[in-house]
């Protein structure tokens, strides 16, 4: 029996399409027989590479006017499509021939962002977001990050400097957690390579419990994801990197401060938001949240 093709248009940015996985995720799982064209940025596009479903990744190259838009119809248009979910509320889902289609509305409610893609769908439920790492992910995680060894991932930088908490700050909890709860952890530094000056800080402070540098840039998304997967904690701003955290099942804290962390708290079982008071970051007091992640690691032993 020939398998059903599904055109999904996901959002464009690390976090959001992490989250957007939850409906991957769904489509998985109620319609094995599928497969999945998934239309994203290219920057977001390395984290659906191993989709189980996967027929073909259509990355999106932005053109004044929208004219992005005409490319991807070019790609879409020849195919008779079982279903088009549409998380960008896209014009395509309109105009290419297919048997449903589901677009997105974002509901005039606050809420976290899985939970509005499971009312404006009118799903029952939604499973938490996960990423799918290629076995060559996977091996070079391993390569990365050895066994036995508890891991502590730090991802102090942001993409926006009032969502940042500062390094100072960032060094004084490190310093707390790798002396009291996670004594014995290795410390992980992650941020993008063009980050990596504003990283450097907080490597130089812990240069005595060895961090594994992987501020470079060097290690594909799903690399990061598969050594999330081998980690045993993760603290860092509202990111990308918290989102991939989450998906992986590690404990996992995000720390807000002026955006929404109703809206884009990191979403699964493992997961907590920490928002700032006042919305400031810099009043966020490194032993506050050093409680915070404390209580989120399983009991040691």
């Amino acid at each position: 029996m020939p398998r059903k093709p599904i055109l999904f248009i996901a959002p464009t940015r690390i976090g959001d399409a992490v989250l957007a996985a939850s409906l991957l995720r769904h489509i998985q799982q109620t319609q094995p027989d599928a497969k999945v064209t998934i239309v994203t940025s290219a920057l977001a596009a390395p984290l659906y590479a191993g989709y189980p479903q996967l027929d073909r990744i259509i990355p999106i190259v932005k053109k004044p006017y929208n004219k992005h838009w005409l490319e991807v119809w070019k790609y879409t248009v020849g195919t008779r499509w079982d279903a088009v979910w549409d998380m960008r509320g896209s014009i395509i889902s309109y105009v290419v021939s297919r048997r449903l289609r589901h677009t997105y509305v974002p509901p005039k409610e606050i809420a976290p962002k899985v939970v509005q893609y499971q009312k404006a769908f009118g799903l029952p439920s939604l499973p938490p977001p996960v990423l799918w790492p290629t076995a060559a992910d996977t091996q070079a995680a391993t390569a990365l990050m050895a066994d036995k060894v508890n891991y502590l991932i730090l991802a102090p930088i942001a993409n926006w400097a009032p969502k940042e908490w500062p390094i100072t700050a960032f060094i004084a909890l490190a310093e707390l957690l790798l002396n009291g709860a996670c004594a014995g952890y290795r410390p992980v530094i992650i941020c993008a390579g063009h980050e990596r000056e504003r990283a450097q800080p907080l490597l130089d402070a812990l240069a005595a419990y060895d961090p594994l540098d992987l501020t470079n840039g060097d290690a594909p998304l799903l690399t990061i994801y598969a050594c999330m997967e081998r980690a045993h904690g993760f603290i860092g701003n509202d990111s990308g990197l918290m989102h991939m955290a989450a998906a992986a099942g590690i404990p996992t804290l995000g720390l807000f401060g002026p955006t929404p962390a109703d809206v884009y708290q990191p979403w699964g079982n493992t997961a907590k938001a920490l928002r700032a008071p006042d919305n400031d970051m810099a009043q966020l007091i490194p032993e506050a949240v050093a409680q915070v992640f404390e209580g989120m690691l399983p009991p040691r032993g």
